[in-house]
């Protein structure tokens, strides 16, 4: 019994050690990621800047869920929600710098990620940003009214 109870808390030791390892294997993966952007690197880039080769890169993704293209997908979207509240930055310069060919690409992998169009995104941003300056816009000032009656 008390075998057991050592194995078992070996068991979990390995097993968080494991997914720490994990975690930080993904964190390095998605910083390449984002370096590369523009240029779009392959899973063969990024294994050889993980010191690994692209068999041993695909095995750990799929120990974690996610692969490769679903990796690489979630670090555009996280840019492009970056990159979109920047006013400045138009949407065919934010489709170019998250290496998309065309514009239109662009737009319809957001709305696959966010459920609306990069533009609509922006304009509910910057709507959130005013309303934030300003808690009250778009109410009417409180008017204090005062009741004179009998009790």
């Amino acid at each position: 019994m008390k075998n057991q109870s050592v194995t078992d808390s070996w068991q979990t030791s390995c097993h968080s050690k494991r997914q720490a390892a994990s975690h930080a294997m993904l964190h390095k993966l998605s910083q390449f990621i984002m370096q590369q952007l523009p240029r779009v690197p392959r899973l063969s880039d990024a294994a050889s800047a993980l010191n690994m080769s692209c068999r041993t890169l695909q095995r750990e993704l799929r120990c974690t869920d996610s692969s490769f293209r679903q990796l690489l997908a979630d670090c555009r979207h996280t840019l492009a929600q970056q990159y979109l509240q920047d006013a400045s930055l138009s949407l065919q310069q934010i489709a170019f710098q998250l290496g998309f060919e065309e514009q239109s690409s662009f737009q319809k992998a957001f709305k696959s990620w966010q459920g609306c169009s990069p533009g609509i995104f922006r304009q509910r941003r910057q709507m959130m940003a005013v309303s934030r300056c300003h808690p009250l816009s778009g109410f009417s000032r409180p008017v204090l009214q005062v009741n004179y009656g009998t009790n």
